[in-house]
């Protein structure tokens, strides 16, 4: 299975080992390479400390490269290393669901390397993706309702498109193992410029191909628009993803190790951790920022269940857009924010600007433990990657440009506002769930055939109030539309957010005003809660806008 080619020469690896992955390379660094204490040198004892020196590489090697580069463990690097750069796509593409050839499980393949893209795509512009479906027929992996079949489609969340074929529909839009896909996504012109992504789609399977890593960032070009200052600055994209801890696995140790991952409860929850967050496809890597320099910094939770409670030590973050929204694009007043965390649910996507420690201060990206509720799954604190202010040596790169078009503005007075947060709620979503473990809207299980739980008449906007009946988080999601959450619990936000993925908490309620005003949204479409199991599981339901 691995293969090792050690250099010839008898000083133990002075030079920093790499490892390639596709199209990224990934230095690791001296501790975490098991070899920081050994000093070879070619006198002494150097025929015993060379096989010392050559085990400990050898160990390295068996734990973190093959001839395929670092070993994946789940879609994870072992250790630590610069946080990658992300291939980029744009407007039309190719894109194959494949099987990894070591673990079968399901990836994207780009260019020949199972590397989502980053695509980037202007408003009013067409995205336009050949969707390949290579997986295998036979499966090894296990679904919501056995081995999985590895069908598959694709999802823009949060995008305001059509839901009807060959645009964002996750209903009859689907490939087999074999078959093809071709997407023609129409971007309209007012399409708030942010982070999107794209994920698979498939009822039964979803949430095994998003844990696979099945998932991507979308960027909608123009935020420089509404956020000028963002244009001189380097711009990265994170997307955090799952590796698995497995109880018969050597490695979850190390990897416990290595993103500092506490064994401290925040909750009443008894479940043990089973994953870590990732970056970009690797565990606690560095990222390069000078001692007082602003980036700006695209962050996903593409994971299917974990939320991810943001911090930065010692440092603020500049929120400028949630869910793809710029904070300007409702309230052209409204400024970058500091917050000193944010709290992200599975889908939920965070753009903010970062200032580079002082010189001399160490700091790193967390995320805090997260209670669930008694029934949640456990959701510890850990450390995701360090800022690393003496590798930086990039240039300044902003990659999100758009054409000069002035910013599109849709405010919406208080008065207004006050008209349907005060009115009763137009329709109500519940959230059930049993003892068996079976998932439900309203007391219903999706099912592929089931008729609209609910129709809308698009041209308007309506108060829907989400309650959670159960004793863990659910996020909420709706597809082709934002809403505006504005009251958590029956208390209204200090601060409104308009948003596409919400939190809703453990017996308790959120109450959003949807946005249905766009006539691009006919068709059947869904909203599920976007924990991926309980979607796979039944807590999905069909909305017509007509």
């Amino acid at each position: 299975m691995f293969s090792f080619s050690l250099a010839s020469h008898s000083s133990c690896f002075g030079e920093p080992h790499a490892c390639m992955t596709g199209s990224l390379r990934i230095a690791h660094s001296p501790k975490t390479r098991g070899i920081e204490a050994c000093k070879c040198r070619k006198r002494g004892l150097q025929s015993f400390i060379g096989f010392v020196c050559m085990a400990a590489v050898f160990s390295f090697l068996l734990l973190g490269c093959s001839s395929h580069g670092p070993a994946p463990l789940d879609g994870a690097f072992v250790s630590q290393g610069a946080l990658p750069e992300l291939p980029i796509a744009k407007g039309s593409l190719i894109l194959a669901a494949v099987n990894d050839p070591h673990s079968g499980k399901g990836s994207f393949s780009y260019e020949g390397h199972e590397i989502p893209p980053v695509i980037h795509v202007s408003p009013g512009e067409t995205l336009r993706i050949n969707y390949r479906n290579h997986m295998s027929p036979h499966s090894t992996e296990q679904c919501a309702s056995g081995p999985c079949m590895n069908m598959t489609n694709l999802h823009f969340h949060g995008l305001h498109v059509s839901p009807a074929s060959p645009q964002d529909d996750t209903i009859s839009m689907m490939a087999m193992p074999g078959e093809s896909i071709q997407y023609r996504v129409d971007i309209p012109l007012d399409q708030a410029p942010g982070l999107y992504w794209y994920h698979t789609h498939p009822h039964g399977e979803s949430y095994r191909q998003a844990l696979d890593g099945m998932s991507g960032a979308i960027v909608i070009d123009g935020i420089e628009r509404y956020v000028p200052e963002v244009r001189a600055m380097k711009e990265r994209i994170l997307i955090l993803r799952d590796a698995e801890l497995r109880a018969h696995d050597p490695h979850p140790p190390l990897r416990e190790k290595l993103v500092q991952l506490l064994d401290v409860r925040c909750s009443s929850s008894h479940e043990t951790p089973e994953r870590i967050l990732t970056v970009n496809g690797v565990i606690h890597p560095t990222i390069a920022i000078a001692p007082g320099e602003r980036q700006f910094w695209r962050i996903l939770n593409a994971s299917p269940d974990l939320y991810a409670d943001l911090s930065i030590d010692s440092e603020q973050m500049a929120v400028v857009a949630r869910d793809g929204m710029p904070l300007a694009f409702h309230d052209p007043e409204r400024r970058p924010e500091n917050v000193e965390h944010i709290l992200l649910p599975p889908a939920g996507r965070v753009e903010a600007i970062i200032t580079g420690p002082r010189s001399g201060v160490r700091a790193s990206l967390r995320s805090s433990c997260v209670d669930t509720g008694r029934s949640g799954d456990a959701n510890p604190a850990m450390v995701l990657a360090d800022l690393d202010p003496g590798s930086y040596a990039h240039p300044l790169v902003v990659q999100s440009v758009a054409n000069q078009t002035p910013p599109v503005y849709k405010p919406l007075s208080a008065a207004f506002l006050d008209k349907y947060e005060s009115r009763a709620p137009d329709y109500s979503v519940r959230f059930n769930e049993n003892s068996q473990g079976a998932y439900f809207i309203n007391r219903r299980k999706y099912s592929p055939e089931d008729g609209p739980m609910t129709t809308v008449q698009i041209g308007d906007y309506q108060h829907w109030h989400i309650l959670n009946d159960t004793s863990e988080l659910h996020p909420f999601h709706i597809h082709q539309v934002h809403f505006l959450v504005f009251r958590t619990n029956g208390k209204a936000e200090a601060q409104p957010e308009w948003l596409d993925t919400v939190n809703v908490p453990a017996k308790g309620s959120v109450d959003l005003m949807m946005d249905f005003t766009d006539p691009i949204i006919r068709g059947t479409s869904l909203f599920h809660c976007h924990l991926l199991k309980h979607e796979d599981q039944g807590m999905m339901a069909k909305i017509l806008f007509k």
